[in-house]
């Protein structure tokens, strides 16, 4: 299994130098529930994102296009660190950053997110999903494939691409 320490160092390098944005640029006020979410992380530095703040905001998929791009090195981190207390969420992500296609997923909420990641940054979430599905795989009981867990990989593992999505 890769070692948990090494990718989350090559995640904080990835995303060492994004600018924090502003509070109100992160934040969504989309309805209560996407309110609640924002509260969680907005006004934070991703690099002071404690576990408590990732447990409530556990659905990153509220967060709008420039928080969920600010806060996934931060969401990543705590997903290696700690994959029993976050439970489901390490899954959830992984879910967000597979692409979309016919049969799931919403291009429109991906297309918002996915384009622009700086190369270092794709082989950070790369590391990241390669991680998952070695710890996805070992916990399989043979029912069904982790296909969710290729697909993103397939993503954003993919070389030649120029961090435009």
């Amino acid at each position: 299994m890769r070692d948990a320490d090494e990718i989350i160092r090559q995640i904080k390098a990835a995303f060492a130098e994004v600018p924090y944005p502003g509070r109100e640029a992160l934040f969504n006020h989309h309805c209560c529930e996407c309110a609640e979410v924002s509260a969680s992380y907005a006004g934070k530095l991703w690099t002071e994102i404690a576990l408590a703040d990732v447990l409530a905001g556990r659905e990153t998929s509220l967060l709008n296009a420039a928080a969920w791009r600010y806060y996934l090195p931060a969401v990543m981190i705590w997903c290696i660190g700690a994959p029993d207390a976050v439970d489901v969420i390490q899954d959830n992500l992984v879910y967000q950053l597979e692409p979309p296609d016919e049969e799931r997923g919403v291009p429109e909420w991906f297309n918002e997110r996915a384009p622009g990641f700086s190369s270092e940054q794709r082989s950070a979430i790369a590391a990241y999903l390669h991680w998952y599905r070695e710890r996805d795989e070992a916990r399989w009981d043979g029912t069904e494939p982790p296909r969710h867990v290729y697909h993103a990989l397939s993503y954003w593992a993919a070389t030649g691409m120029d961090g435009t999505g």
